[in-house]
């Protein structure tokens, strides 16, 4: 077996140049930064015996984590199939192939997540037709984050204390990493996201997104830990190119534009405050660039260059609003989950009661905590009930709260109720809440027919987004909304004998659920955003 040393052979290009470009202000200039993750976790996977000497490894990229397994691969004699899509440009793609990388590039979007998830869908077949091939998952994968306690650690020894760290966020592995290591010695350290209008790391609503390498996306990896961020900034790619020029003429450095974008903010930061240390971090150079972004035809072709660039940042209310240029907004360190929810304004008792109607109920066997002494009364003595919900009832459910353990497993609410209040097929996906007299307690969501997800046969109807409210957990609901699931889809879908789901792989908690009610497994799976899920499947008849 390889031993860990032999992984190490291109280390010396992972760690940066510390550069000061202000006083107190300075740039972690990478060669290429995801040899740091992707060296990182090859050599766990050896160790633990997921790639073997010679073995494949297969993964979805369109940018420098897929030159860095690239590099990686070659030097150490793996075999790589990279998955991608046609915003791969032409210099990368000449220079993969040449490090002897199979690629597949996606040309159409999934319906649901874009050209990432139809790339993780073109890989979960990759995955199925080379058993033994290992995944390294750069959104879900650990071992990301992790990677980056050397470079904060190389921070601390070069600089001492510092104060703010400014960086651009796509799978969110060096900004939270590197933000989680620092902040054990440097509590008040500030840390600024850098993102673009429409991506949906940071609740922008899905849109035509212009992509940035290295920055923004069309999912939301589980990677990106939203509670490390105290302010979130988005720049528009003329302001990130832009300021990508300004980085190379006013200080020599010859970086690529999601380093660009981060030079912008941590100048500007900077500059509102005097005697603090700030450290912006520039993932890649740029000269995989020379025939786009450091290339004057190439900018005349967006719209507003060079003027459309602002000056400093406008601070927004919410971070759903379009956004035309350069804004801010306080993160605060909370969950996108909370930031989200705290859009959608709670409604009274009294709305509920009136706006609902209950289609069907189901008895709950009583938790040891629910179970009370004669006399006294319990809410668990009532059977749940489900309730329809129309695309624009986010409100009555916005108080389902979860831990973070599992909310990294689920999209906001704010989020599913974007997606159906757009969605292309709003007869076909249906919400629904599971009620205690005038409390929810629940939710889900279930579709059919053209809304169901790739991975589904179109005789079945998929359940997605269950969730139980954090203080109800553990008094059977989620048994219950399952079988409530269940008795909707056989009273009013007479042809579907099947319900199916997908639960992450990492999530025991959801999947000793499933089985406890009749979910089997089906052997299928599929990558998403949060990682590799299995496929699981309920008969429905006379026994659920």
């Amino acid at each position: 077996m390889f031993s860990r040393t032999l992984m190490r052979k291109l280390e010396d290009f992972e760690n940066p140049r510390i550069v000061e470009l202000n006083s107190d202000l300075y740039g972690a200039s990478f060669f290429l930064m995801k040899l740091l993750p992707a060296r990182f976790m090859l050599e766990r996977a050896v160790e633990e015996g997921f790639l073997r000497p010679g073995g494949t490894i297969c993964e979805s990229s369109s940018g420098s984590f897929g030159l860095a397994l690239a590099m990686l691969a070659a030097r150490h004699g793996y075999k790589l199939v990279l998955v991608s899509d046609w915003t791969l440009d032409r210099h990368l793609r000449r220079r993969l192939v040449q490090l002897g990388v199979r690629l597949d590039i996606v040309d159409k979007p999934a319906r649901s997540g874009g050209l990432q998830q139809a790339r993780l869908n073109r890989l979960a077949q990759h995955l199925k037709e080379m058993p033994g091939s290992f995944w390294p998952s750069q959104y879900s994968n650990l071992a990301n984050p992790l990677a980056y306690g050397k470079f904060a650690e190389l921070l601390i020894e070069r600089l001492g204390e510092i104060d703010c760290l400014v960086g651009p966020v796509g799978s969110g592995g060096s900004m939270c990493g590197t933000t989680r290591v620092l902040r054990a010695s440097f509590p008040e350290l500030h840390a600024i996201g850098v993102d673009t209008p429409n991506s949906v790391l940071f609740g922008q609503p899905s849109g035509k997104l212009v992509r940035l390498a290295g920055l923004g996306g069309e999912i939301v990896p589980s990677n990106v830990d939203h509670r490390e961020f105290d302010e979130i900034h988005w720049l528009t790619p003329v302001e990130a190119f832009h300021s990508t020029h300004q980085l190379h003429r006013n200080r020599g450095l010859f970086m690529g534009p999601a380093s660009g974008a981060a030079y912008r903010v941590a100048n500007w930061w900077s500059s509102k405050h005097p005697r603090k240390k700030v450290v912006a971090i520039f993932p890649d150079e740029g000269h995989r660039y020379g025939e786009t972004v450091y290339d004057d035809a190439w900018l005349k072709s967006f719209a507003g260059w060079p003027d459309a660039v602002r000056r400093e940042p406008v601070a927004v209310e919410t971070p759903t609003e379009s956004l035309k240029g350069w804004s801010c907004y306080t993160w605060g360190r909370r969950t996108l989950e909370q930031v989200l929810s705290s859009l959608l304004a709670p409604v009274s008792t009294s709305l509920i009661e009136t706006r609902l109607q209950p289609l069907t109920q189901h008895p709950v066997e009583p938790s040891p905590k629910q179970r009370t002494e004669p006399g006294e009364s319990s809410k668990g003595d009532v059977s749940p009930t489900l309730i329809a919900l129309s695309h624009s009832d986010g409100a009555l459910v916005s108080h389902l709260e979860l831990d973070h353990d599992q909310a990294q497993f689920v999209d906001p609410l704010y989020v599913v109720f974007s997606e159906l209040r757009n969605s292309s097929n709003p007869n076909l996906e249906h919400p629904f809440s599971v009620a205690i007299r005038d409390e929810i307690v629940g939710f889900f969501v279930l579709r059919e027919k053209a809304a169901l997800p790739e991975w589904a046969p179109p005789d079945a109807i998929t359940l997605h987004s269950l969730r139980i409210a954090r203080s109800r957990q553990g008094n059977g609901y989620g048994k219950a909304a399952l079988h409530l699931a269940k008795q909707w889809v056989k009273s009013n879908r007479l042809s579907v004998n099947r319900l199916m789901l997908g639960v992450n792989t990492r999530n025991r908690k959801a999947r000793r659920l499933y089985k406890q009610t009749n979910f089997l497994e089906t052997g299928a799976s599929y990558c998403g955003p949060h990682g590799m899920q299995d496929i699981l499947e309920c008969e429905i008849d006379s026994r659920n």
